[in-house]
Formats: structure tokens, C-alpha cells, sequence
């Protein structure tokens, strides 16, 4: 390629066009204007301070997030310059302001030090939420990345909020040349407080020489603290602690018949989380737990709803959900509990029972299946040449079977990688096993599972071992 001059500005012959693109006819003496590069008075070059008059298009989309403020316009008496320079440039005139020292002020020269090389970038961050709004308790998350690649070093952007009940994990993340375009994800969890104002928190995003980035959480308070209702001329009066679960709610009969007085906080240090066939949900996420106190219940009892979590809906799966009461040691189960979509909190799923006489620590679980059993009495029986048919009393509460077939020479040889069958089986109860060599002793074994909760699957344990030779 070649080089030719337009105007004040160098270009290639070969490749592309000038356009938006200008020097100082003053200061050159080129007044030459060839399309999209032309020549300015130096007042028309300084004077726009953003982007405006020969600027206008100059702020541009570098990476496909919007535009991104490249440029730093400076005073009315400076060139426009690219930002990651203007940042260069400042921190030198910086220096070359500071105060100099004559020859006898100059105290004894320290020893040298190591100086690390300065951090250089001026970023602009981009999120993927303009904010969030929470209830007390909860958590969510929001995600953050970079609109330019960090020069020189990975960038360093430490998080933080101005709300001591609002929180985030992880506090800083860092942004590489390699993944400043992929989003980073952090968490947001919100403390349950005291008092009953909804508060708001801004969460900063911070680097050296970078710019300034924040989301703002709206918190909702859902503490209740006391409520008081009046039924049937008595008194119900209700104190939700600052611990207690969200979402629980004791209501009374239209018939109370003397003044209740209720207490609902968190479950007391060492209730035991296990309950012969219940599950209380592999985390703690999963889990609904409330300490429930009663001053004179009344004789028709009270009405006792717990807002169950999502996580334990979803573990439950096809499972009936169940409330249970802790007390003298044991679990039971509550009598009439019922679940109820929706009632009184619209999208929430709630587990309830009414008449409860009887008060201490509540859960809410899902019932367990009852035990997975094992297979029994394998026969075998031949059908025709190289063919067996297999046949088991099913495994209890199985809802699959796996058959195994080997060849017995192969088995003593331990060689198996020539199974005759290894697999589930579409039938409860028998299997046929075909292509067989006729005359051959033949080792079978049955197995009975079924699926988890969890997702895993959960296994009996293999019938005796069965000999058939197939005709």
C-alpha cells in the first residue's frame, strides 16, 4: 500500500474513507477539505466541550452495549483526546505540579523502593438489572461486566453497600483482557431488622481510575412486629419476634371464647431436622421451621398457616406436603393440615390447619416414600433355542427394574465385556433374554429402584444369583 496526504490528515490509497475526521487549518496552514476530512479554526477544534457541532457523531458503540463516552473534550481550550489518555496525561501534569525543592532543603535520599507499575484503565461498567427490589430475608442476584478491555493490568472493582442489612457476595470481582465482556454474578441478601420501615441500600462498584457504577436495592419490610384483633368481644394479640419465618400467620375462630395472646419466632437451638419418614429439604433454603407459643388458647383452638419456600415446594415434587409439631421429644404429625395456593398471600404456597389446640415448634415437610423394597423369587424358564424368560416378584414400591444376564464361562473368566443383558426392563415382573448360546450355562440377577426427590436414583438390592442353561 501507499501513503497520499488529504488534506491535513495521512491516509492509505488502499483501503476505506476519512469521515468526521479534522485538523487545524490555522496551526497547519491547510485549508484543504476532501469530504469527510476537513480543516477548522482552532476555536471551532476546542470550543465543543461534549459531543456536538463537528463532534456530534463522535461518541461511539465500541463493543455492542450502547455508547461508551470515549472521548475527553477537556476545557474550551484543549483537543478533544481519547479518555484512557487523558487519564495518562493528567496524572503527569499532576506531578509536574508538585512544589520543587532547592539543593540544600533536600533531606537525606531514602533508599530506593519498589514502585509497582501504575494500573491504567477507565472503564465504564455495564449491569444487566437497573435495580432490585426484595423483601426483608431474601436474596437475589444481579450481574456486572465491562464495556472496554483493562490495559496493562486485570481490573479490580470492589463492591460495597451504604446498608448494613444489605449485603454482597462476593465483594470484589475482578475483570481480565481474557473475560472482561462476561458477566460476573453476585448476590444480594437482605437481613431481617426490628423495626418496620422499608429501606433502600446502594451498592457502589469502585476501582482505581474507574468509573463509577451502582444498583440500587429497595428493600420491603415484612416484619409485622404486634398485630391486636378483636373476635367475639376477646382479645387476640399476635408478636411476630425478629427471627420468625416469614410468612406465618395465626388467626382465631369466630367463636374465641378468651383472651390469646401468641408468640411466633425462630425454632430454638438443637431442634432436631429429621423426622422418621418426612423430609425437611436438603437445605437449609428448603426448610420452614416456627416456634409457635400460646398464653390461653382457646377451647376451639387457633389457626396456624406456615408460607412454605419455594426450594421445599419444588423438592416435594408429586409429594403431599405435611405439617408437623415438635414437642416432648417427638414429631407428629398435625391433624387436618391442608395445603392452600395462594390463600391470603397470592403466589405463595401455604400449609394450614385449623383447631390447633396444641402449640410448640411447626414445620413444614413432605412425607417420604414408603421403603424400596427388594425382588424375589427369580425363575428362569426356556423359550425355544438361545432364549430365556426371567420372572420376579417385583421389588416393593420399585418403579423400575434393571436385569443382568452373563454367561457363566465368561463370569469365571471375569471377562465382562460380553453381557447377554444389562438394562431396565420395560416389565414390572419379567423380561425375556434372546440370541443366548443354546447349551451354555447362563448367571441372571434382577435389581429393583426408583428416582429421589433429589433427582438421584435409589436402588434395592440384587436377588440371588440364578443358573439357567437356554436350549
Amino acid at each position: 500500500w501507499a501513503a497520499r496526504l488529504v488534506g491535513g490528515l495521512g491516509i492509505r490509497t488502499d483501503s476505506g474513507s476519512i469521515t468526521n475526521s479534522y485538523w487545524d487549518a490555522e496551526s497547519s496552514g491547510i485549508a484543504y477539505n476532501d469530504g469527510g476530512g476537513a480543516g477548522h479554526t482552532t476555536a471551532r477544534l476546542t470550543n465543543p466541550t461534549g459531543y456536538a457541532d463537528i463532534y456530534a457523531g463522535w461518541n461511539r458503540d465500541l463493543d455492542g452495549g450502547g455508547s461508551d463516552d470515549p472521548w475527553n473534550f477537556g476545557t474550551g481550550a484543549q483537543y478533544p483526546i481519547l479518555t484512557w489518555r487523558h487519564d495518562v496525561l493528567s496524572q503527569r501534569r499532576q506531578r509536574a505540579r508538585q512544589p520543587t525543592v532547592t539543593e540544600y532543603e533536600l533531606p537525606p535520599e531514602p533508599a530506593p523502593e519498589y514502585v509497582a507499575p501504575p494500573i491504567v484503565y477507565n472503564l465504564n461498567i455495564r449491569f444487566n438489572v437497573k435495580g432490585l427490589t426484595l423483601d426483608e430475608g431474601e436474596s437475589a442476584t444481579y450481574q456486572v461486566r465491562m464495556s472496554q478491555s483493562p490495559v496493562g493490568h486485570p481490573a479490580r472493582v470492589a463492591i460495597t453497600s451504604n446498608n448494613p442489612d444489605v449485603t454482597v457476595s462476593p465483594t470484589e470481582v475482578t475483570f481480565s483482557s481474557a473475560n472482561y465482556r462476561e458477566w460476573q454474578t453476585v448476590k444480594v441478601s437482605t437481613l431481617r431488622d426490628a423495626n418496620d420501615t422499608d429501606e433502600s441500600a446502594t451498592l457502589a462498584h469502585r476501582g482505581p481510575n474507574l468509573s463509577y457504577g451502582s444498583i440500587l436495592v429497595m428493600v420491603n419490610d415484612i416484619w409485622p412486629g404486634t398485630t391486636t384483633e378483636t373476635v367475639n368481644g376477646h382479645t387476640l394479640t399476635l408478636h411476630h419476634a425478629a427471627d420468625a419465618p416469614a410468612g406465618v400467620t395465626v388467626t382465631a375462630p369466630a367463636t374465641l371464647d378468651a383472651d390469646a395472646d401468641v408468640t411466633v419466632s425462630a425454632a430454638p437451638s438443637g431442634t432436631p431436622l429429621s423426622a422418621p419418614g418426612y423430609g425437611f429439604g436438603a437445605e437449609t433454603a428448603a426448610r420452614m421451621l416456627a416456634s409457635i407459643r400460646v398464653n390461653g388458647a382457646p377451647s376451639d383452638g387457633l389457626s396456624i398457616c406456615l408460607a412454605v419456600p419455594a426450594a421445599l415446594v419444588a423438592e416435594a415434587g408429586e409429594r403431599p406436603l405435611t405439617l408437623l409439631r415438635y414437642a416432648d421429644g417427638v414429631w407428629k404429625p398435625v391433624a387436618g393440615a391442608e395445603r392452600r395456593e395462594g390463600a391470603g398471600n397470592t403466589g405463595t404456597t401455604l400449609l394450614c390447619a385449623d383447631g390447633v389446640t396444641e402449640f410448640g415448634v411447626f414445620a413444614a415437610a413432605y412425607a417420604m416414600p414408603d421403603a424400596l423394597g427388594v425382588a424375589a423369587n427369580l425363575a428362569a424358564t426356556t423359550s425355544g433355542a438361545g432364549t430365556v424368560v426371567l420372572t420376579w416378584t417385583p421389588a416393593a414400591n420399585a418403579t423400575v427394574h434393571f436385569v443382568f444376564a452373563i454367561k457363566k464361562a465368561d463370569a469365571e473368566a471375569r471377562n465382562y465385556d460380553n453381557l447377554a443383558a444389562w438394562g431396565f426392563t420395560d416389565r414390572a415382573n419379567a423380561h425375556t433374554i434372546t440370541d443366548l448360546e443354546s447349551g451354555a450355562p447362563y448367571i441372571f440377577t434382577v435389581i429393583g429402584g426408583r428416582a429421589r426427590p433429589n433427582g438421584s436414583d435409589e436402588w434395592g438390592a440384587w436377588t440371588p444369583l440364578l443358573t439357567a442353561t437356554p436350549d
